[in-house]
């Protein structure tokens, strides 16, 4: 697995040590905080930037880079309609917060409160446009496509062949524009009009197949641990500590649902632009943002990770056309292959991916009942599934035919048992561990248990 644990902690340590500010702290003011370290805790709706690798290193093989295959989610969207709904919805929590304030019931800065009062929610957000990409996912993509096509320029040419790249996403707007965006970075401005991007025909078993499995659809309908925790008492104290900085008492405190809705507001407003303040997101301490986090964390172990033990084997199998297509892909010879493969899908992907790659570590498993015991946790949903999150494999060609296969994930090297600490493993290794992909009849197994 990353190392992300470590950076957690550190990062932490030293926004507490630097800004001085307690993470209980009942006024902390967030525009006033320079760090803003909750930025990067904002789950599935966490912004790339924040969490990204900052220099993809290349050079971690002598033999000669070939292949590039790649799967991201796409990039920063907007709400999806029933988001949008409770948000049209809080318009009264937004005029109660003013009242309070002004009768002296909050704990909110002067700072945070003018936010507040100038605040309206962007009113070109529409239904029709719900879950659109946006500017922002646009630019991940295609900053992501640059920083790519610099670290191996030999693989991915800045001039298109159909002979040389395959492009498909999922049929939804934010994955097909995901991929136009990643097409420019590549080929320039406007670069993506000369790309063929794959149709899809029928159903999409490839970025999709969790969709047309219906044992899935009954293993997550129901989540009891992060319900528990959300009835719990670091949750519940959460709510009282949030609806008191807003100036909510007594029998008006917030109900979970509204505090849910602001909290979205606020993840949503800051990473459609990072270089600006979402007023809402002043309601939240840095303590309260761990508890938010961790419900969320809850959710997708056991919705998308290892938490399902008793699921382990649907989990892997419903990533059967993936890893078939990879591991193919990997060992093909054929001089007429690609040299890239770009896939866009979605969050429920990648941690079933890593999954199959044994690089989720061994957490010790997340419960409703060890929040405390958590602080160093790999499972960060932020970490791992953030918008435009990725993972690219790179083969190096090697005379001796055993080849270096380099797996990044969000531009770090992955940690593979058995792999090297910069992300290189040999494909022999590869294709020992994971070789009974490449023969699996994938439309037979992909939604059993077994």
């Amino acid at each position: 697995m990353v190392s992300w644990s470590i950076l957690f902690v550190l990062s932490l340590a030293t926004f507490l040590t630097d800004a001085g500010v307690s993470v209980h702290n009942p006024f902390y003011c967030y525009s006033q905080d320079p760090i803003q370290p909750q930025n990067a805790w904002f789950g599935i709706h966490t912004a790339y930037e924040t969490i990204r690798g900052r220099n993809i290193n290349a050079n971690v093989s002598t033999c000669n880079p070939s292949k590039f295959w790649m799967i991201s989610r796409h990039g920063t969207r907007w709400p999806n309609p029933t988001e949008l709904n409770n948000i049209w919805a809080s318009a009264r929590i937004h005029d109660d917060i003013l009242s309070n304030y002004d009768q002296g019931r909050t704990s909110l800065c002067a700072s945070d409160m003018e936010l507040l009062r100038n605040w309206r929610f962007n009113p070109d957000i529409t239904l029709e446009y719900a879950q659109y990409l946006i500017a922002a996912g646009w630019d991940e993509l295609e900053e992501l496509g640059r920083r790519y096509q610099a670290a191996f320029p030999t693989i991915l040419s800045s001039t298109y062949s159909p002979n040389d790249f395959l492009f498909r996403g999922s049929d939804y707007q934010r994955t097909q524009v995901s991929l136009h965006a990643f097409a420019d970075g590549l080929f320039g401005e406007n670069g993506h009009e000369d790309v063929n991007f794959e149709e899809l025909v029928g159903n999409d078993y490839l970025l999709r197949a969790y969709t047309l499995c219906p044992l899935f659809d009954q293993v997550i309908a129901n989540l009891p641990e992060r319900d528990a925790f959300r009835e719990g008492p670091e949750y519940q104290q959460m709510t009282l500590e949030v609806s008191r900085k807003l100036g909510f008492h007594g029998s008006h405190t917030l109900r979970n649902n509204e505090i849910n809705t602001l909290s979205l507001i606020c993840k949503y407003e800051q990473i459609w632009n990072l270089n600006e303040t979402s007023p809402y997101c002043a309601a939240f301490s840095v303590a309260n943002r761990q508890v938010i986090e961790y419900r969320e964390d809850l959710e997708f172990y056991y919705r998308l990770g290892p938490g399902r033990t008793e699921y382990r084997r649907l989990f892997e199998n419903l990533v059967c056309f993936n890893m078939q297509e990879l591991l193919q892909f990997m060992v093909s010879n054929d001089p007429n292959d690609h040299k890239a493969r770009v896939y866009s899908g979605h969050v429920t992907i990648l941690p079933m991916l890593l999954n199959n790659l044994g690089a989720l570590g061994n957490d010790e498993p997340l419960t409703q009942h060890n929040f405390a015991q958590q602080s160093e946790r790999a499972w960060r949903t932020g970490r791992l599934i953030a918008m435009a999150a990725n993972l690219a494999v790179i083969r190096y060609d090697c005379a001796d035919g055993d080849n270096d296969l380099l797996f990044l994930y969000n531009e770090i090297p992955l940690q593979i048992p058995g792999c090297d600490a910069n992300g290189v493993c040999k494909q022999s290794l590869i294709i020992e561990r994971l070789g009974h992909w490449l023969d699996a009849d994938c439309m037979e197994i992909f939604c059993r248990n077994s």
